[in-house]
């Protein structure tokens, strides 16, 4: 049997990191194949971890017989729904779906399909051993975060990060996924980000994370793990939002992790015997 990971060609590293976050629970990758097109895949029979979200061309949905998906971290936009509906034998076939969030777990069984709440691979990160934090990483986000008196005595580098990226080739894409959390996992002392791919592998790994994404279903996992959500303050439209005055807690999620994990691992398993 073979194994296949995902690869990406949007504009969006997150993307990759969910892909370097089921890597570290495969024994190899025989080969990479593009979300957005599995049912064009006609190599040999191949196992999938199938995570993240689908149907950025609605047509190419399911995937190929040749696949056998993993369905575990799943999410269902709106707009999938009503393909997602139509094939909802396909996931009957290959249930349980491991969803990544509440909503998804609701839809899915609206269809007669088993589902269950997995969560996200991204919450299996370990923290790095040589961690040596000297910086506050603004990853798609501004100083307008903090109070002015955080802003001039925090005492930290502040980094602004984007995680857009141009056309790059697959291996690339992931060494660069890969070293950048690592980054964050060494030097993170906090990071402010609206990008749940950012967000939870940094939970994951112990640094404090303040997470200013829209209020969403897809981004609905970061509050399942039992993060609170800060809106984006913005001086016009919500004045009196409260901005960061100080450093929090790291968020202790090592139970979740731990099912998390071996969920994932169980289920890679049984899929290769």
């Amino acid at each position: 049997m073979n194994i296949l990971a995902l690869e990406w060609l949007s504009n969006n590293i997150g993307d990759d990191v969910q892909t370097v976050a089921v890597m570290q629970h495969l024994p190899r990758v025989d080969a990479f194949i593009d979300r957005d097109h599995l049912s064009k895949y006609d190599g040999p029979p191949a196992i999938l971890v199938t995570n993240g979200w689908f149907l950025e061309k609605l047509d190419n949905w399911p995937p190929s017989q040749s696949i056998k998906p993993i369905f575990f971290g799943f999410h269902v936009q709106d707009r999938a729904k009503p393909t997602i509906a139509r094939h909802a034998q396909y996931l009957k076939r290959h249930e349980p779906i491991g969803c990544r969030d509440s909503a998804t777990v609701d839809f899915v069984r609206s269809l007669g399909v088993d589902a269950y709440l997995s969560l996200c691979s991204t919450l299996t990160f370990e923290p790095v051993a040589d961690r040596s934090p000297d910086s506050i990483y603004l990853v798609e986000a501004d100083e307008n975060a903090f109070t002015r008196s955080f802003r001039k005595n925090h005492g930290l580098k502040l980094k602004s990060i984007s995680h857009r990226v141009v056309e790059t080739p697959t291996l690339v894409r992931l060494a660069f996924a890969k070293s950048m959390i690592e980054t964050y996992g060494r030097k993170a002392a906090l990071v402010v980000t609206k990008r749940i791919h950012c967000a939870m592998p940094c939970i994951a790994m112990g640094i404090p994370t303040v997470f200013i994404g829209p209020k969403t279903e897809r981004t609905a996992v970061v509050e399942e793990i039992g993060l609170k959500r800060r809106d984006k303050w913005h001086p016009l439209i919500s004045p009196f939002t409260p901005r960061i005055s100080e450093i929090p807690t790291p968020l202790d999620i090592a139970d979740i992790k731990s099912r998390v994990r071996l969920d994932l691992q169980k289920r890679i398993a049984a899929a290769l015997t």
